[in-house]
């Protein structure tokens, strides 16, 4: 397991309530979000950064004691089972990842008495409500993926009241460890071999920069807002290709793109064809256009 100390001052102002000097747990450290939120924390704070090569999560109970060894501040769990498809075929090993580790996780926290942060997607809606969703509106997962981390926040709360639940949706940042590219390197990669590419231009959602969800993430525990779900996505929504062509257009790259239908690309999961997540709670995210010029201009 990885440790590391940065005790330094942070180069921003700091304000009472900032986290300090706190001994933070990263489970899921080498994923897109997980490292935006390592350098995110690591100012001021010691971080231990956590992933397959310390915890299984579908065996996360055989960690306890070393988590309880370690007596954390703060957990934020950033792991996940991701592949929507694959879930249809694996539920029950998404379940186990996404569902009952949460639970073991959160019942950890409840005995340290510390908070947990868990990250939860716009997959537990069906994607019927054309308006978009708040954080209190019902659950209804559409697909064996949205199930499995509808389990997961019914596991949270379950277990523990000292949790942040923060959704988001369609992550994009830096490539994780293990080489798994967000949507938007994916489509510079295929511009470097395609004239045309086709994408699909149905299920509107809001897309989501990863170092903007960790600076969230630390606002959240720095200013101590109560404990309950947010949403963190970037402001504004999107097709799919409507997010390809605002790649395109900021990269300056001529290629020709072709909207078609979600059935020319047959998939096993449905997903929800209205996934907009409303932050009703907390200041506006910039909007996931300037967040991608950011990323794109790196």
């Amino acid at each position: 397991m990885q440790a590391i100390s940065t005790m330094t001052p942070s180069q921003s102002p700091s304000h009472e309530g900032e986290m300090k000097n706190q001994k933070v747990l990263i489970i899921g450290d080498k994923g897109m979000l997980g490292q935006a939120l390592a350098r995110e924390l690591r100012s001021g704070n010691k971080l231990f950064l956590w992933d397959r090569g310390e915890i299984d999560l579908a065996n996360v109970i055989d960690y306890r004691l070393s988590i309880i060894d370690l007596q954390p501040d703060l957990i934020i769990n950033s792991a996940a089972y991701t592949n929507v498809d694959k879930a249809e075929r694996e539920k029950d090993l998404a379940d186990k990842i996404n569902g009952y580790a949460v639970g073991e996780l959160a019942k950890i926290c409840r005995e340290l008495d510390i908070g947990l942060v868990h990250f939860s997607t716009e997959y537990v809606f069906d994607g019927e409500k054309k308006e978009g969703y708040s954080e209190t509106d019902r659950s209804n997962p559409v697909s064996a993926y949205g199930a499995s981390k509808y389990l997961g926040e019914r596991e949270l709360q379950k277990n523990t009241d000292k949790f942040y639940l923060i959704r988001l949706s369609r992550l994009f940042g830096r490539d994780t460890q293990a080489g798994k590219k967000s949507f938007v390197n994916l489509m510079l990669e295929l511009a470097k071999s395609k004239r045309e590419i086709e994408v699909v231009d149905e299920e509107l959602s809001c897309p989501t920069y990863a170092p903007d969800l960790a600076k969230l993430t630390r606002y959240i525990i720095d200013e101590k807002l109560p404990y309950g779900i947010y949403h963190g996505a970037n402001s504004g929504a999107c097709t799919w290709f409507g997010f390809a062509k605002e790649i395109f257009k900021i990269a300056a790259i001529n290629v020709k793109l072709i909207p078609v239908a979600a059935s020319r690309f047959p998939r096993l999961a449905k997903r929800p064809q209205y996934g907009v997540l409303l932050n009703t709670k907390l200041p506006p995210q910039r909007a996931w256009q300037k967040a991608l010029k950011e990323f794109l201009k790196q």
